[in-house]
């Protein structure tokens, strides 16, 4: 490739991490839990659209620009394709993924004519490795939106563009101030999804049809330790207007015939304004969606929950933790386990499918806390349940604990939520790593859920078909990126 740097950017490319030999490939779920809001990644309920990637297209188009988006983690491509879209380019944008590591070195360097672009959480946070190294030129921080239109404006003066890092003359980094977050979300253009196949990305609730991922808001108002947004948002919630969200919405159903959303927030029932207004838009126009959230059970309320299963809504993912006053104190939730309790039991009188999510390793975990989350698990009887490591991802206050202790240049790549190298607590990380297979198997080869797969193929006996080929295909991940897949503390032992 032509070593000479461009000087000017009219072509760019967006693209996912990819490896250069599929068999040999490190199954890796959550590979960068920030590119507002995600990467696009396989994990274990389906494959998500590469909305971050799509929002920096979007805006790039709307200022004249050419783009390009290629999804190789979502659609295996010929080398042939990605390079040749390469070469097309004149700036190269990639979220830095460290489970891609070795992939990720062998693209760049045959690229270093191109304007090489990081974004993400994690770029950020090991940025003098990647820039002295010569791997990338400039790393976008935060929210990359406006950043990346004023780097294709201004290459290659970009000493005065926030929310950067960039090699100077002298490759040393240079860090600019931070970019203010965008205020008035609705004047963003809706994310580019023209330029991939909708068919490539789904979710098992909605029996692996092609689904659409969709930002209402961005941050939460609390501040779990866990949390990889808190960098970013610092307890500041944005919302778009309700309309500007069914807009887009009716955009997708009109463009791409695709009618199953994910509302992609962390916590949509922040406000029960919001909520209702949404779901009253959605019902006005007759969109006749289905789409799910991530909630807090704390905050349901029995109205809101009627309205939004009026809307479309056909489950609720409740973020539980743990079933522990005391982890919960630890993680910063600001609830308690009967405040989430009270929370599912409304979501179950208002008769909304609803799953849960799990993290175990804290400080403070036992055999006897595991069992109590289990228990209250099985007495809470969801649809679905994802287990999870505790695990300080960058961006979160319990990375700023412990990153002094980590080699991130290579220690980041084993950050995937479900393996540790780094436990926080009592048990070892081979230990946390058989706590969750033995979550696992309790709870998805157990009675319970057959019953539960039973209840919900007599509400709808034409989907069976589709939902036992989304379990088998998520069983098949979750083997090879959980049981099959070891920590590397447990290889050296």
């Amino acid at each position: 490739m032509a070593e000479e740097k461009i000087f000017k950017i009219q072509r760019v490319l967006f693209i996912n991490p990819f490896v250069y030999n599929p068999q040999n490939q490190n199954i890796n779920i959550g590979i960068d839990p920030v590119v507002f809001r995600h990467a696009g990644q396989a994990i274990k309920t389906g494959v998500t659209f590469p909305i971050g990637l799509a929002y920096m297209a979007a805006m790039l188009l709307q200022s004249g620009y050419e783009v390009k988006l290629l999804d190789p983690l979502a659609e295996p491509l010929p080398l042939e394709k990605i390079y040749d879209a390469s070469c097309w380019a004149d700036a190269i944008v990639m979220p830095y993924s460290p489970g891609h590591k070795e992939g990720i070195k062998r693209y760049v360097s045959d690229f270093r004519g191109k304007v090489r672009i990081f974004v993400g959480g994690i770029a950020s946070h090991i940025h003098d490795y990647l820039l002295r190294n010569d791997w990338a030129d400039i790393i976008i921080r935060g929210e990359p939106e406006e950043a990346m239109v004023e780097l294709a404006r201004q290459y290659p003066n970009v000493s005065d563009i926030k929310g950067i890092i960039f090699r100077s003359n002298s490759n040393e980094p240079v860090i600019n101030p931070p970019r203010p977050l965008i205020e008035d979300l609705d004047r963003l253009p809706y994310p580019v999804r023209h330029l991939t196949n909708p068919a490539h990305y789904w979710d098992i609730s909605f029996f692996g049809q092609p689904t659409a991922w969709i930002l209402l808001s961005r941050g939460c108002s609390f501040d779990c330790i866990f949390c990889s947004q808190f960098e970013i948002n610092q307890r500041r919630v944005r919302r778009r207007s309700p309309g500007n969200i069914v807009n887009e919405m009716e955009q997708v159903v009109k463009d791409q015939g695709v009618r199953n959303f994910v509302f992609f927030d962390e916590t949509f029932n922040l406000s029960d304004k919001f909520v209702i207004g949404v779901c009253d838009e959605i019902i006005k126009r007759n969109l006749n969606v289905r789409w799910w959230c991530s909630a807090r059970p704390d905050l349901v309320r029995f109205d809101v929950v009627k309205r939004m299963k009026e809307s479309g809504c056909i489950e609720m993912r409740f973020g539980i933790e743990s079933a522990n006053d005391e982890i919960l104190r630890y993680l910063n939730k600001d609830t308690t386990v009967e405040k989430m309790r009270r929370g599912i039991q409304i979501t179950k009188q208002a008769g909304m499918n609803f799953s849960l999510q799990c993290i175990f390793g804290s400080p403070m975990e036992s055999e006897a806390t595991i069992k109590n989350t289990m228990d209250f698990i099985r007495q809470m009887n969801p649809l679905y349940v994802s287990f999870n490591v505790l695990t300080p991802l960058p961006g979160s206050r319990l990375f700023e604990q412990i990153k002094d202790k980590l080699n991130l240049e290579d220690d980041l790549r084993h950050f995937d939520i479900l393996h540790t190298d780094y436990p926080l607590g009592r048990f070892s990380s081979q230990e946390l790593s058989q706590i969750i297979k033995n979550a696992y198997r309790r709870y998805y080869l157990g009675p319970q859920f057959a019953r539960r797969i039973l209840v919900e193929f007599l509400k709808n006996p034409a989907a069976l078909f589709f939902l036992l080929h989304c379990l088998f295909k998520q069983a098949g991940f979750i083997y090879g990126s959980i049981f099959k897949k070891q920590s590397r503390s447990a290889c050296r032992n």
